[in-house]
């Protein structure tokens, strides 16, 4: 008497194929994005403690407790000073996003828009920094100002011109208080919340971030 193995018929192999590929059209788009966004979180706590640790240090050097104390406080000269002193400045656009007299390339040429909105553009490229724009040797574009409110305001792309240049993802806003800590007051301003739609969409991506443990929870 034969014994014969019973196998799949192709329509079964075909519905399993289907079925993998169904399931792996849902999970693997939030997976990569999963991933990407981890990775810009680690890039953005990176140049969070990088600026941290540097102003811990200018303040010790600076022998002040108090930002309002140092020579960097409201004057660019003194912020210029600090910049490139404390930070391996790779590249420096002076007072503009996209490129200075020696044609570096800093932010993205593109507007950047909020998560949630297309429709309004949150930082443009054509737009000067008031104080220094200048990429670090991670790659990370920032616009460092300073004014009589906040001895040190940052607009951070994490990873420079590269995409997705869309806030809340590689574009954030950090503030200096007069203690030395960096924190969103956007996002306090807001109720502890964020905002990715309306022309108002470039606040409290920052502040969520942190209150949520360094996690991209949105």
């Amino acid at each position: 008497m034969k014994n014969y193995k019973k196998g799949f018929t192709l329509a079964e192999v075909l519905v399993t194929l289907g079925i993998i590929g169904v399931v792996s059209a849902m999970t693997v788009p939030n997976l990569v994005r999963n991933y990407q966004n981890k990775a810009l979180v680690n890039q953005l706590h990176k140049v969070y403690t990088e600026f941290s640790q540097a102003i811990e240090l200018y303040m010790s050097d600076q022998k002040v407790e108090s930002m309002a104390e140092t020579e960097l406080y409201n004057n660019n000269d003194g912020l210029k000073s600090f910049i490139n002193n404390y930070f391996k400045v790779v590249s420096d656009c002076g007072n503009n996003y996209i490129s200075s007299a020696s044609g570096a390339k800093c932010f993205s040429s593109d507007p950047y828009y909020a998560i949630e909105d297309d429709s309004h553009a949150v930082l443009s490229g054509n737009l000067s920094c008031a104080g220094m724009a200048f990429t670090l040797a991670s790659g990370a574009a920032i616009c460092a100002e300073t004014n009589t409110n906040y001895p040190l305001y940052l607009e951070v792309d994490v990873n420079g011109a590269q995409p997705p240049n869309v806030f809340g993802r590689d574009l954030f806003i950090m503030f200096l208080n007069m203690d030395g800590e960096f924190y969103d007051h956007d996002y306090i301003q807001n109720g502890y919340k964020t905002k990715f739609t309306g022309a108002d969409a470039a606040t409290g991506a920052f502040g969520r971030i942190m209150n949520d443990g360094w996690e991209m929870n949105y």
